[in-house]
């Protein structure tokens, strides 16, 4: 929620997808029925968060069918958006879910077609009994090339095996985007590397981020003419007049903030694993009241505020400005203080500019009411990990090292002041 606000807020209107496995995790089922009841009321709250979202269409995975096929026929009415599966048959021969649908963005037509791999027969005993599954790979070439021409853009939700994404990538003329959740290539699992996560194959866009709501695959797509191949927009080499695709990663947890409309709903659910659905407006963005703010901070700790203001971390905001990289989301979020919670507009900081106090030592706002009832604990080398990530900084960090570096001048504290 925190990183599509963002978006909005820099005037980009994004369409959201899922390739599915969403709703449930068969690794949780449990033949318990309060278990199962707390499984469902939780996929009410996400389905309410998608809606949300905005979400365009989601595709069908094994794990949405957890409690059953009639279950999750009944949570589809709870959706705004439709659940896609193009080669799933039920007993009577008719089609549960819709093999595509097709929405409007940005005056453009597009085109999102959803598909399941064949499941095993003891999972259908099981799961959908009666129901049957054709070769997704066909199903998907079937509907493509029925509606292809009827629209600009054509997106595939395959939860299927990596040999078939890429078949239809090579084969299968008019699909510009795959969004492959499935990590499976047969029975062998695949592992997602960055290789993988997002790139070109034939000209057609393959997106595979990480599951567990760690990732956002993002494809920023300048379409000139329909159904022509894509071109990485660092191809110095692209023809002129090509569709060009700038593909990313959006690494959400843990540096991206959390909306705080959207975790007081989750903290609702994990206190009593029932599920209550928000008010209207109470997800909207409101900043958190949970954050002081150095300013607040400098009013009793003036020495320390002089000693941030020359460390790294006092002037981490205007690193970015001095590279113009100031509103980019995959920056930003590591440069200012509670990104998501004091603010989601990338052009309005405000006084949350910089690695202030509370980014380290953590929120507690009835500090300054009653310090020595509620003290700051010491600052512990968790809270560097979220920025100091090598993985993603692709630098090296040693937080014994660091730390000394940023640590404000203790504090002389005598009794009773």
């Amino acid at each position: 929620m925190t990183y599509l606000n963002s978006l909005q807020a820099e005037g980009l209107t994004p369409f959201v997808v899922d390739g599915g496995d969403w709703l449930f995790s068969l690794g949780r089922l449990h033949p318990n029925p309060l278990l199962q009841k707390q499984m469902l009321e939780k996929g009410k709250l996400l389905i309410d968060a998608y809606n949300r979202f905005g979400t365009a269409a989601t595709a069908l995975g094994e794990h949405d069918l957890a409690l059953g096929l009639d279950t999750l026929q009944q949570l589809v009415q709870r959706m705004n958006f439709p659940m896609l599966c193009a080669n799933m048959t039920v007993a009577d021969g008719s089609s549960p879910f819709a093999a595509s649908t097709i929405i409007e963005s940005q005056g453009r037509k597009v085109l999102v077609v959803g598909a399941l791999r064949v499941p095993p027969d003891r999972f259908i005993d099981k799961h959908c009994p009666g129901a049957s599954f054709s070769d997704p790979f066909e199903a998907i070439r079937k509907e493509v090339e029925a509606k292809r021409d009827s629209v600009d853009l054509c997106v595939v939700l395959g939860h299927i095996n990596r040999a078939d994404v890429e078949r239809l990538a090579s084969e299968v003329a008019g699909i510009d985007v795959v969004v492959e959740p499935n990590s499976n290539n047969g029975s062998e699992n695949t592992w997602i590397n960055d290789d993988i996560k997002q790139t070109l194959h034939s000209g057609t866009v393959l997106l595979k981020p990480s599951g567990q709501g760690s990732e956002l695959a993002r494809a920023d797509l300048w379409l000139r003419q329909a159904h022509q191949p894509w071109v990485s927009i660092w191809n110095e080499e692209a023809p002129a007049g090509s569709n060009i695709a700038d593909l990313t990663i959006a690494s959400l947890a843990p540096h991206i903030g959390r909306h705080p409309g959207m975790e007081r709903i989750v903290q609702q659910f994990l206190k009593s694993t029932r599920y209550r659905a928000p008010e209207a407006g109470e997800l909207d963005f409101h900043a958190s009241t949970d954050f002081l703010g150095a300013t607040t901070c400098a009013a009793c700790h003036p020495a320390q505020t002089e000693f941030w203001k020359k460390t790294g971390h006092g002037r981490a905001y205007a690193t970015l400005e001095a590279t113009g990289d100031q509103f980019r989301y995959d920056c930003m979020p590591c440069h200012v203080t509670g990104y998501g919670e004091t603010f989601v507009d990338a052009h309005k900081p405000g006084r949350w500019k910089d690695v202030q106090c509370e980014t380290c030592h953590g929120q507690n706002p009835r500090h300054p009411t009653n310090p020595f009832g509620y003290p700051w604990p010491g600052v512990q080398d968790t809270s560097c990990w979220s920025c100091h990530n090598p993985s993603e900084t692709r630098v090296s960090f040693d937080p014994k090292e660091a730390i000394p570096r940023i640590a404000c001048p203790p504090l002389k504290r005598s009794e009773g002041k």
